[in-house]
């Protein structure tokens, strides 16, 4: 009959191992499914948040390169040279070559730079440092039309009556550019010129005073173009950390190239595009040999789960160990506390019970003066040094506590001679009076001692311990830094110990 149950009992635990493999398998499936639907769906999100960043950076970092070329621009047309240039009309050659060729063209690449009035009445255009024909600067001109008009009306919008004149508003200055702030009268654009790609940048010819007379009220135009070279395409994509920067026609269709619209020109038929950075696929390579091996990452889970549970059992051990130790030590010095003391010295009287032991009362003798003059960090050093000096004079021979402030006690079990109880209690005075180090000084404290001992001076721990601090009492009476026998007290100071034990 004991068998069957026994057998029976054996088949309910296979039973029961068998369904927990079968409902280990269930969940390292569900495990397998729900990660690869979650990592399905995290790195469709990530591949779609690095484009759009991307988008954003490659705008931005052409938005900034269209305002150094409006900032090289300025220097042109913005300046009283200039303007004055223009008085009588369009520059003259000596302005072109000194200028314009040496200057926009070979210090800022500006490939085309074309002066004309708003209705390009007079145009005079510079290609390439070198002056050409009116017809061929016209013939530019009809590509970048639109931006001449909105230049013109930025220009008068920017205009204020002044003093028979009209003075040219600036724009507001913003603390956190690092260059000037230049009048609101530009305007700009990415346009496709000879088959490049080129920023475009239109801005009327204005001194640097702002102020136009009234017979100067109809602007001249300077029109710059500034060719996107292959370097600076370069350049973006090691600051941008992206591939294959260029422009694509606007209706480019090509699987993994992102495409973004850039310099804000809606006339501009072509758009940035690159090969972005997509974390996706090295995501899914570095995921699915791990997906495979689900089975065996169970098995390491709960071998995990297994491993953190009993570190988390040994550290609450070590928790309820180290609550405990505090609970009986004295947290500045390591030594046992007065709960601590008790309990130790409980112990003792119930083993040791017709044996005997002693104890020795100790307090220091100008500590207050260093908390006073040094401060607390200062006092808690000493309290640290004596109490270590202490425990290290102590030994096995005992136990020493701190009760609190500047006071201590010793505990020692076994026989004791009087002798050996004072010179170790002398031991003890002089360990406090060596001077302290602390933050350049050195601090000088003593200390007085008492001695008690059982069943001399007391039937139970209560008496001994009066005994102690009578001859405590004793020692600082006799001028301090000094141990004291109870064996030498005379009965008044035993009965002023006992009473002041007592209150």
């Amino acid at each position: 009959m004991t068998g069957k149950a026994g057998e029976g009992q054996t088949i309910r635990r296979r039973g029961f191992g068998r369904t927990i493999r079968a409902a280990a398998v269930l969940i390292v499936l569900l495990f397998g499914a729900a990660n690869y639907l979650v990592l399905d769906h995290a790195i469709k999100q990530a591949d779609s948040f690095v484009i759009e960043t991307e988008r954003t950076l490659v705008r931005n970092d052409f938005s900034h390169q269209i305002d150094q070329v409006v900032q090289y621009q300025s220097q042109l047309s913005f300046w009283d040279k200039s303007f004055k240039e223009l008085a009588h009309g369009m520059p003259g050659d000596i302005f072109v070559r000194d200028q314009l060729r040496d200057w926009m063209w070979a210090d800022f690449g500006f490939s085309w730079m074309i002066f004309t009035t708003p209705d390009h009445e007079e145009v005079l255009g510079v290609h390439r440092g070198a002056k050409v024909s009116e017809h061929e600067a016209r013939e530019k001109l009809r590509w970048v039309s639109d931006l001449t008009r909105k230049a013109e009306v930025a220009y008068r919008a920017a205009l204020a009556p002044s003093l028979g004149g009209w003075e040219v508003r600036s724009a507001r200055e913003d603390p956190d550019l690092l260059t000037p702030a230049l009048p609101a009268i530009h305007v700009s654009g990415i346009r496709l010129i000879d088959k490049v790609m080129s920023i475009v940048v239109v801005q009327a010819v204005i001194p640097r005073t702002r102020y136009i007379p009234a017979n100067r009220l109809r602007p001249t135009l300077l029109v710059t173009v500034k060719p996107i070279s292959q370097k600076m395409l370069a350049d973006a994509e090691e600051r941008l950390g992206v591939e294959g920067l260029s422009f694509s026609p606007i209706v480019t269709e090509a699987p993994g190239l992102a495409m973004t619209p850039v310099g804000g020109d809606a006339y501009n038929p072509m758009v940035a595009s690159w090969r972005p950075n997509m974390p996706g696929s090295f995501v899914w390579k570095s995921a699915l040999p791990q997906i495979g091996l689900f089975v065996l990452v169970f098995a390491g889970l709960m071998l995990f789960g297994t491993l953190r549970f009993s570190a988390l059992v040994k550290a609450l051990q070590r928790s309820e160990a180290r609550n405990a130790f505090l609970a009986r030590h004295d947290s500045l010095t390591g030594l046992r506390n007065r709960s601590g003391f008790d309990e130790k010295a409980a112990e003792v009287a119930k083993e040791g019970a017709g044996g005997s032991f002693a104890i020795i009362a100790l307090d220091l003798d100008r500590f207050k003066a260093v908390n006073d003059l040094h401060g607390h960090a200062a006092g808690d050093a000493v309290l640290q040094a004596v109490a270590r000096r202490f425990a290290e004079r102590i030994g096995v021979r005992g136990c020493a506590a701190r009760f609190g402030g500047d006071e201590f006690c010793v505990l020692l079990t076994g026989e004791h001679s009087r002798e050996s109880l004072v010179g170790l209690a002398e031991g003890l005075v002089r360990d406090a009076q060596v001077p302290i180090a602390h933050d350049g000084q050195l601090l000088l404290i003593g200390g007085s001692a008492g001695i008690a001992q059982f069943p001399d001076h007391g039937q139970s721990l209560h008496d001994v311990m009066v005994m102690a601090d009578a001859a405590l009492y004793a020692a600082k009476n006799a001028g301090r830094n000094r141990a004291a026998h109870a064996g030498d007290l005379r009965m008044e100071e035993i009965i002023e110990a006992r009473a002041s034990r007592a209150a």
